[in-house]
């Protein structure tokens, strides 16, 4: 009775404490949708599984055994199975198998196995099973031929079907073998393997292992070695794969980069992309230039705050250049907004990096040619360059500001676009174009301005100075998404053109209509004369 209680206080106890749950955490959710079922067992339950059966127990090698047994079945739910090696239990599994690794050589093992249920009534034990793990092979110096032998540890360790499936940053590796075999995976951007590598110490003729961790896009070279059961080794296969590009856009960047000097101090402050969850940044300063990646410069604050107080930045030199790289949670990193500040005891702030007055002179390429065609804006479907007539953008969609990585010379250092905001064309935001990971095109996905009016992009391409090689501005237009959409005629508007179709076009169609009868008449009339 005491049993039969404390089941019936469990049971009831979850219940209760799934209730409570949902009532005090309404947010929470408890299952795909709203409608859920939680069973209880009403009654006792005091009958146990039914015994399980060892069907198998194979040494695989001088370290392992494979055991397997048959399925049990319960009145209720089975719980799960309890494996025993020479009395004392080693593993305890919802399977039917188990791979014992860790043995002696040339020892024996007697395995038992019971099963139990959800309240842990337990099965009588099955009938034990002894084996003993393989000797140790002794190789003679010279052996003269290779045995006539059909069994597995004459056979010669091979490789079979190998099969490599891979995603953006994994590589799932599938294989089988001749013969049971632990393995060795290396793998590298070099046939060094220098990368990473997976041991498997469990021998069997099916193996699965996945690399994760990859780059998108990136050949890697493999080396696969097996170890059959007496340890000899084997070099399985040597090659390379290469990992799946990744399809969508660099991610879009923080917008409203700010900053504020005050005396060698900056304070930084933007806005996150909306949309996007699980968002932090990284900022990196450095006086000689933009940091380009995240890693070029110093690294003064990674998070998730909006705001940052740069303390002392400009105590050593006079200008910092700031590049604020936004990261998703999948580890991709945006193209990079930037801003640079420079010491100004009058509390002053500088928003972009090089002054934007329209009297600044156009900079020409001096020692190869650009076509302004190069300079691709891109949302949704519609496509723009700087050659274009009219640049007319949606305010509150994202957009791509993109230029052919072949465009230009691998010495370049920096490509900037500062775009004026519409609304106040004192304040102007930058952007760094990087190159993405397949090396196509330099990239910059900027989020909706959510401002309407008249704006200006420039794209400023420095060298490794940081002196200014090229400057190319062009006109945009940020409207309202329904100003690029085409105009809806309403029904008063189908009426009043009726009007005007009556009024104008309807006489003069009359008059084509006569013109025409009266030459078809005379033409008939012609006709019956003759």
């Amino acid at each position: 009775m005491k049993k039969i209680f404390l089941q019936h206080f469990f049971i009831t106890s979850i219940y209760f404490s799934l209730l409570a749950l949902a009532f005090l955490s309404p947010g929470l959710a408890l299952a795909v949708d709203d409608n859920f079922t939680i069973r209880t067992l009403v009654g006792s339950d005091t009958e146990p599984p039914t015994t399980p059966e060892i069907i198998s127990a194979i040494p695989v090698a001088t370290s392992q055994i494979d055991i397997t047994w048959s399925v049990s079945t319960d009145n209720y739910l089975l719980g799960g199975y309890v494996l025993l090696r020479d009395g004392n239990a080693i593993a305890t599994t919802t399977t039917t198998s188990f791979i014992d690794t860790g043995l002696t050589p040339e020892t024996l093992y007697t395995y038992e196995v019971y099963a139990f249920d959800h309240v842990f009534n337990n099965s009588t034990t099955s009938l034990p099973v002894a084996t003993t793990t393989l000797a140790v092979l002794i190789i003679p110096p010279t052996p003269s031929s290779t045995p006539a032998s059909n069994s597995e540890s004459t056979i010669t360790l091979r490789l079979q079907d190998l099969n490599i499936k891979t995603t953006v940053d994994n590589a799932l590796f599938v294989w089988q073998t001749t013969r049971s075999a632990k393995f060795i995976l290396r793998w590298g951007k070099n046939d060094a393997y220098n990368d990473g590598y997976i041991m498997n110490d469990i021998y069997s003729r099916t193996h699965k292992t996945l690399i994760s961790g990859l780059e998108p896009g990136s050949i890697y070279y493999y080396e696969l070695i097996g170890y059959d059961v007496n340890g000899f080794k084997v070099s399985l296969k040597t090659g390379q794969f290469r990992t799946d590009s990744r399809e969508s856009l660099i991610p879009l960047n923080v917008t409203g980069l700010r900053a504020e000097v005050l005396n060698n101090d900056v304070r930084l402050s933007w806005n996150y992309p909306g949309g996007a969850d699980d968002l932090r940044v990284r900022i990196l300063r450095n006086y000689l230039g933009f940091p380009n990646d995240t890693y070029d410069g110093a690294v003064v604050y990674e998070g998730k705050a909006s705001t940052f107080f740069d303390s002392g930045a400009l105590a050593t030199y006079e200008r910092q250049f700031y590049t604020v790289f936004l990261i998703n949670a999948d580890g991709s990193i945006a193209s990079g907004a930037v801003i640079s500040v420079r010491r100004n005891l009058a509390g002053e702030t500088e928003f972009t990096p090089v002054p934007t007055a329209p009297d600044l002179p156009e900079i020409e390429l001096p020692d190869y040619d650009f076509d302004i065609k190069n300079i691709v804006i891109t949302q949704a479907d519609r496509n723009f360059t700087f050659k274009s007539d009219i640049v007319t953008l949606s305010s509150s969609q994202p957009f791509l500001v993109k230029i052919p990585y072949g465009a230009l010379p691998r010495h370049l250092k920096s490509i900037v676009l500062t775009i004026i905001n519409p609304t106040d064309h004192s304040q102007s935001y930058a952007f760094l174009l990087r190159i993405n990971k397949e090396r196509t095109a330099y990239e910059a996905n900027i989020a909706p301005l959510d401002h309407i009016g008249a704006s200006r992009f420039q794209i400023e391409i420095f060298d490794f100075e940081q002196n200014i090689a090229a400057r190319y501005r062009k006109p945009v237009e940020f409207q309202q998404e329904a100003y690029l959409i085409n105009d809806v005629i309403f029904p008063d508007k189908i009426i009043e053109l009726s009007y005007y179709l009556g009024k104008y076009i309807g006489p003069f169609l009359f008059l084509v209509f006569m013109i025409w009868f009266l030459w078809y008449r005379r033409q008939k009339k012609a006709e019956d004369n003759l």
